[in-house]
């Protein structure tokens, strides 16, 4: 349908004449195939924000995306003589599909979250930290919640603010921290696991000392939840890695050759997928940020690749993690 045919279904919609008494009609009820012609000439996010508007408008079709892949996003601020901004860039992983944010940050804001970074990424929100002020931030919705200090911690049942729980652990440096089944899981280098239950608010740790052989932690080392089982990546050289999964039973990690069904892309929050069906060319992935750009190692052949799906190049640099995109 062309321009021309767009302009007169919307005349015939909301303006009609019956002798000479005018009749409009509500946007709301702008006919589907209309509404379908307005949408495809938005980029993915300004879509999003075009179905919120009353639920007739829900009807329009979107971009088809891979609904269970995250999008890759950098985060950047940036100045004007009045102004400071939060500034959110989008990849979908469709070729093409990019879209930017700027949320002006107010004045009252302006000293405890300018220049605060990225701690983690989860259901579409982040972590942002600054010292002791921590704060999530939607950068969909541009919604911003505070938090106290980092040395209290909230309890939800009783609506209170309590000191945290302090735990012994082997003197290793922490890997990395997963949240699963109600319990906060704690690798420290050479693969020590502990466990922080929530409900009882109980360190613990699961594992001997030293289970991977410390060379495996020259670099950061990730480790994953995926449908209640962790797994723990460990770089090997500048482009490959080793693969553990945890065995409860035994309290070991087990090194594993294949993922199964799926992909993992590591960052300051790493995320497993499903990787079957039309994202099956996925599976077996292990994705990756590396300036400048980002990759993927493949444990079917053992090597890197550049990746194609997420294509940026990084000139300034900035943050840049992977986030679950916002519900349709």
């Amino acid at each position: 349908m062309d321009r021309a045919m767009v302009v007169r279904r919307l005349e015939e919609h909301l303006g009609g004449f019956e002798g000479n008494r005018e009749e409009f009609r509500r946007w709301s009820d702008l006919p589907v195939d209309v509404l379908n012609i307005i949408a495809e000439r938005l980029d993915f996010i300004e879509q999003l924000c075009f179905r919120l508007v009353c639920k007739n408008w829900r009807q329009a079709q979107v971009v088809p995306l891979y609904k269970n892949l995250p999008w890759l996003m950098e985060h950047s601020w940036t100045y004007d003589d009045k102004n400071v901004y939060s500034v959110c860039s989008f990849h979908l992983p469709i070729v093409n599909q990019s879209h930017v944010t700027h949320n002006k940050l107010r004045r009252e804001e302006l000293n405890d979250l300018h220049g605060a970074v990225i701690c983690a990424s989860r259901f579409g929100w982040l972590l942002l930290q600054k010292s002791t002020l921590s704060f999530f931030y939607n950068p969909y919705s541009k919604s911003i919640i505070k938090l106290p200090d980092l040395d209290i911690g909230f309890n939800r049942c009783d609506r209170k603010w309590s000191s945290t729980v302090k735990f012994i652990g082997p003197k290793k440096a922490v890997e990395d921290v997963v949240y699963s089944n109600g319990s906060f899981y704690c690798v420290f280098s050479e693969g020590a696991l502990g466990a922080f239950c929530v409900a009882d608010s109980d360190w613990s740790l699961l594992t001997d000392v030293n289970l991977i052989p410390g060379e495996m932690f020259t670099s950061r080392a990730h480790m994953v939840e995926s449908n209640g089982q962790l797994w723990l990546v460990c770089p090997s050289g500048s482009k490959c890695f080793k693969v553990f999964k945890f065995d409860w039973s035994e309290k070991t990690w087990d090194r594993m050759h294949a993922l199964g069904c799926q992909a993992l892309f590591l960052g300051c929050t790493s995320f497993s997928v499903s990787a079957e069906g039309e994202t099956s060319g996925f599976a077996e992935r292990i994705y990756y940020h590396r300036d400048p750009y980002s990759s993927y190692y493949s444990l079917e052949t053992k090597q890197s690749y550049q990746c194609t799906v997420y294509p940026w190049v990084t000139k300034d640099r900035p943050e840049r993690i992977w986030i679950q995109p916002p519900e349709i």
